[in-house]
């Protein structure tokens, strides 16, 4: 044999065992067909934070008296009684409210002060200090503002964005002996204020109380379904509505045993509920509960629930009972809510700056809560309606 030949023969086997070699590394490779195929992982759910909520905030109980409650609503329920001593110069009020939510709520509850203001013989001039929910930055501008002009108004109501955000000039605020301070859409209130005005809390705070919201919704559950597997949408993390109206509710069905599988921060926004919901029934088609926090992530949950094709296999809540709501109640696209007595945080704003005028600052409570009723799919226009004529007897129809 010619080492010519021999030298062919040598690369040919070497080629050969290359690709036996290689053979052997692509077998390894092959997914036996008995054996599951590994699924695309879920989407990861944003788990809530452990939060010192409860070591920072009383409860409105822990602070106030439920009779003193109690004789304020029977006020703010009653024809108005004007005021008895007499006014000289009008009151100029700064509301600083997060004026475009997309609830109607805020826009209520304006439009409930002005008129019971009128109706007490109050002269005022309402200045108001609008900005988007989460707009933490020109809140706190609205609140400089104030604070510098401080010889111009009597009364600061604020809606806190995030009240431990902006509590440092807030306090500033209640400490100013010519202001008096309303802190509205909130009923737990700071423990750093300690436990009377005398210590640092404000005149009151006005609310709906997120926990007894919770509490009814909670209740209501209880009696009427039996569900295995639900998901949550949660507002803005760490803040008192999202902690109080979402967590009380997952704490009773994680009590309960009740599978949560999935709880997203949808920062109360609209579009933000209506992408997670199309991501949660997409990967956990088992789900047969969404709570909701907010009108407007209600809203959006609802159109996703409804692309998907999946109205009433899903049951889905509202918060607030407000005009959107009342319309996917009746369309079958939500199927609860807690409806508040809307106008009622309107009045009792303008109650008591006349007890306040009065010299009856000891009949206003530190924390006042407005009634809440629960309204489910079986209502229809008629009977909402019957509720509607005192619950928004100041504000009437909204035109968005």
């Amino acid at each position: 044999m010619s080492r010519k030949l021999t030298f062919l023969l040598c690369i040919v086997a070497v080629m050969l065992a290359g690709l036996l070699v290689v053979g052997c590394e692509v077998d390894d490779e092959v997914v036996d067909p008995e054996e599951p195929v590994e699924e695309e992982p879920e989407p990861e759910p944003d788990e809530p934070e452990e939060d010192p909520f409860f070591e920072e905030h009383y409860l409105w109980d822990e602070v106030t008296n439920f009779e003193e409650i109690e004789a304020l609503r029977e006020v703010v329920a009653a024809d108005p009684v004007p005021i008895t001593v007499e006014v000289e110069e009008e009151i100029e009020i700064a509301l600083i409210f997060p004026a475009l939510d997309l609830s109607d709520s805020w826009e209520r509850g304006y439009r409930a002060l002005l008129p019971r203001l009128e109706e007490l013989n109050i002269p005022a001039e309402v200045h108001t200090m609008g900005s988007a929910h989460d707009d933490h930055v020109t809140q706190r501008s609205h609140l400089e503002t104030v604070l510098a002009e401080k010889d111009v108004y009597d009364y600061c109501i604020v809606g806190p964005t995030a009240l431990e955000v902006q509590s440092d000039i807030i306090s500033d605020l209640i400490a100013d002996p010519d202001i008096e301070v309303i802190v509205w859409n909130e009923s737990t209130p700071l423990k750093e204020w300690g436990t009377t005005r005398e210590e640092g809390q404000p005149l009151s705070y006005v609310a709906f109380d997120h926990y007894d919201g919770a509490l009814v919704i909670s209740e209501y559950i209880q009696e009427n379904y039996d569900f295995e597997h639900v998901a949550f949408l949660h507002g803005i993390v760490g803040t008192p509505a999202a902690i109080l109206r979402g967590y009380t509710v997952r704490d009773m069905f994680e009590d309960q045993g009740v599978e949560v599988v999935y709880e997203h921060y949808a920062d109360w926004d609209r579009e933000a509920a209506y992408e997670a919901t199309k991501e949660i029934l997409v990967a956990y088609p088992e789900v047969d509960f969404i709570h909701s926090s907010s009108t407007a992530m209600t809203a959006g949950a609802a159109a996703a629930i409804e692309e998907m094709g999946m109205t009433g296999d899903v049951i889905l809540n509202g918060w607030g009972g407000g005009t959107e709501e009342q319309e996917l109640l009746l369309d079958g696209q939500m199927h609860f809510t807690v409806l508040r007595n809307q106008d009622d945080w309107g009045v009792v704003l303008a109650e008591m700056i006349k007890l306040d005028l009065e010299g009856r600052q000891d009949e206003i409570p530190l924390v006042f809560t407005g009634e809440m009723v629960l309204v489910d799919h079986t209502y229809d226009r008629e009977a909402i309606d019957e509720i509607l004529d005192y619950a928004f007897r100041y504000s009437g129809d909204l035109e968005h």
